[in-house]
């Protein structure tokens, strides 16, 4: 029996092998069943990618009572283990957080990413990064809330200092490393960060990080055997394979209406009987 605990030491085996694995961001029980049949060994979803079939930009402005029953749809039409973005926790508090992953672990997952950083926006002018000891606080209620359900789901923490440049460009990879090793301490499996790293950031944080490092798929740096044999374990395609697929999307919806070519609809090779194999 596929049990939710065998799923979730399925999931913290991966990161823990002497091994760098590739997890693809679903965005729907369609997507997740594509990426599944291809032949991952697990699945993440993408924050942005959900808001993105929901109608809304990316940036937390989904909510639980829309992200859940995604959730549940992908855990119900997989069956490797499920990580779940929950990017800031769509709570102010620890609490609120811990009540929150309590739903998204109910709802079949087995993994959850919880981020740390703020874009500039109209209520702030500038980008920031959460309080360490307030994001720290969130990881320990986490790893308690593992022990509680006897369900040892990933903690993956990931820090927004690269990815939205923040901080002084000399001292960014010592804050970051500091941060990082806190997450650590205070529970997180797996650290993640994004942004456009070179090989050299990308080795300083493997070296300094003490837990399995997992950076998102960039054209800055993006030899997979290298990143294994630096010691990166988990790279995350991130929006990457929504935003294509939105792209082909949106060029054909432009060719039929602005230049009456419905020939796209029929140049690719997945016909409705396939498609009905294939997700039946």
């Amino acid at each position: 029996m596929n049990t939710q605990q065998q799923q979730a030491a399925r999931f913290q085996e991966l990161h823990t092998r002497n091994a760098l694995f590739i997890l693809p961001n679903a965005w729907d029980a369609g997507s997740a069943k594509i990426f599944e049949e291809a032949g991952y060994e697990a699945i993440a979803t993408t924050s942005a990618g959900i808001a993105y079939s929901l109608g809304y930009a990316d940036g937390e402005i989904i909510t639980m009572e829309e992200l859940l029953p995604v959730v549940r749809q992908i855990a119900k039409r997989t069956t490797v283990p499920l990580s779940v973005d929950i990017e800031r926790g769509y709570g102010t508090t620890p609490e609120e957080v811990t009540e929150n992953v309590r739903a998204i672990i109910a709802a079949g997952a087995v993994g959850v990413n919880i981020e740390d950083g703020y874009p500039a926006a109209a209520t702030h002018a500038e980008s920031y990064l959460e309080e360490t000891n307030t994001q720290v606080a969130k990881i320990e209620q986490l790893a308690a809330l593992k022990d509680e359900l006897d369900i040892p789901f990933v903690i993956n923490a990931r820090t927004c200092a690269y990815l939205l440049s923040i901080g002084d460009n000399d001292t960014r990879l010592d804050a970051t490393i500091e941060r990082c090793n806190a997450y650590v301490a205070a529970g997180a499996d797996c650290i993640f960060i994004p942004g456009g790293l070179d090989k050299a950031t990308v080795t300083a944080l493997t070296k300094a990080i003490a837990a399995p490092l997992n950076i998102l798929a960039s054209p800055a740096f993006n030899d997979i055997q290298e990143l294994q044999n630096i010691g990166v374990r988990r790279i995350s395609l991130g929006s990457g394979p929504v935003r294509a697929t939105y792209a082909a999307l949106m060029d054909i919806a432009s060719a039929v209406q602005n230049k009456h070519d419905l020939s796209a609809l029929f140049s690719h090779p997945f016909s409705y009987q396939k498609a009905n194999e294939f997700f039946g």
